[in-house]
């Protein structure tokens, strides 16, 4: 094997997160590379890979300890093509590829990558800045960012996050089988792929050994290199994508599936944000403000609510249109703008066909019984 210039990525860590302390802002990871270069702290040689098999798959202190120890090549990162545009850094990833442990005490600056991302909180907690907001990722839970989406997270030293990401090409000519079945994951990488979908879709999924295991060989047969470990990192990676789905569909309810994870937590919220902004809402703007894949949330309000969210703000409009028409004297015209229909003729059509009578008629009976003063 050919000598080359590298650094540990535990040196990285310990840069950035001394950088932190003392200066109480985060640092980038190519900046930390480069501070370590200019110190002449980077080693020349053939380094010792760490053995991920050693891992006896419980103790997450030797997960992170053989992290530690994974050698970053001089040449890929400063070989890493860089452009910032409005506050957000695009970046070009050297592999096609490949899976790392999140970085601490980054800058938080946005960056985009044309690749699919995947953030993977096994242990501790993460802080995901997007263009729509921030939220805090906790153990067990899971993000797929679509290519382009503009996204930073933020981790401490003790947390344990792990970033698989995939080129778009590599995607469809390894995993081309996930894009013709039913569920929410081939949903999901269908309209990123096709119809330049821009929503990340969260999951949570329980690090059970196997999944434990899917990732110790992850980290392995990348650091391999060999003439099979590409093969073997491809077919774990799409067990582990298998995973991902098997979660979101689980009915055992010891396993916290993203379905009770917005029922329990989030879906209250939802619907009265729902209730409170129905004239003007879409499902698309609904989705990004809490941060979900539109196809999974629709999906759950029907699984929590029993109804279809357009059935839901059908209904909105229908009882804000009924009180308006009984407790008010103004216009069909004005109250079918109120409630957010297009035109007249629409929301007479949808109101009759809810009530059986038109706007005028539903007035002109309450009216009868009781008279407006």
């Amino acid at each position: 094997m050919i000598p080359y210039t590298y650094v540990l990525f535990g040196a990285i860590q310990k840069t950035k997160a001394d950088y932190y302390r003392e200066h109480s802002r985060g640092l980038s990871f190519q900046d930390a590379v480069q501070m370590l270069a200019d110190k002449g702290s980077c080693v020349n040689g053939i380094p010792e890979k760490p053995d991920f098999l050693s891992w006896n798959l419980v103790n997450y202190q030797d997960l992170r300890k053989l992290t530690m120890q994974i050698p970053i090549p001089l040449a890929e990162i400063q070989n890493v093509r860089q452009t910032v545009c409005n506050d957000i850094r695009k970046l070009s990833v050297y592999n096609q590829v490949q899976i790392s442990l999140e970085a601490c005490c980054s800058d938080m600056q946005l960056i985009s990558v044309d690749y699919f991302s995947v953030c993977y909180v096994l242990e501790g907690n993460c802080r995901l800045r997007m263009l729509s907001g921030e939220r805090e990722m906790h153990a067990g839970e899971l993000c797929i960012f679509p290519p382009g989406i503009p996204h930073a997270l933020f981790t401490m030293p003790e947390d344990l996050v792990v970033n698989i990401v995939s080129a778009k090409e590599h995607f469809t000519e390894n995993f081309s089988q996930l894009l013709y079945q039913d569920n929410i994951v081939s949903a999901f990488f269908r309209r990123a792929l096709f119809q330049e979908s821009r929503d990340p879709v969260f999951f949570t999924m329980h690090a059970s050994r196997n999944i434990r295991s899917l990732i110790q060989h992850l980290f392995a047969e990348f650091l391999t290199k060999d003439t099979y470990s590409e093969t073997l990192f491809n077919n774990y990676l799409q067990i582990f994508y298998a995973n991902i789905i098997r979660a979101s569909e689980s009915p055992d309810e010891t396993a916290i599936t993203p379905n009770q994870v917005i029922s329990r937590t989030r879906m209250p919220a939802i619907l009265n944000y729902m209730r409170q902004n129905y004239h003007t809402l879409t499902l698309e703007t609904l989705a990004e403000r809490f941060h979900y894949d539109s196809a999974y949330l629709s999906k759950q309000i029907k699984s929590a609510t029993g109804k279809n969210y357009r059935d839901i703000i059908a209904e909105l409009k229908l009882d804000e249109a009924k009180e308006l028409l009984a407790e008010s004297n103004l216009s069909i015209e004005k109250i079918a703008e109120m409630v957010g229909y297009g035109s007249p003729d629409h929301f007479g059509y949808v109101f009759k066909k809810e009530t059986g009578l038109s706007p005028r008629q539903y007035r002109k009976n309450l009216q009868f019984i009781y008279p407006l003063h």
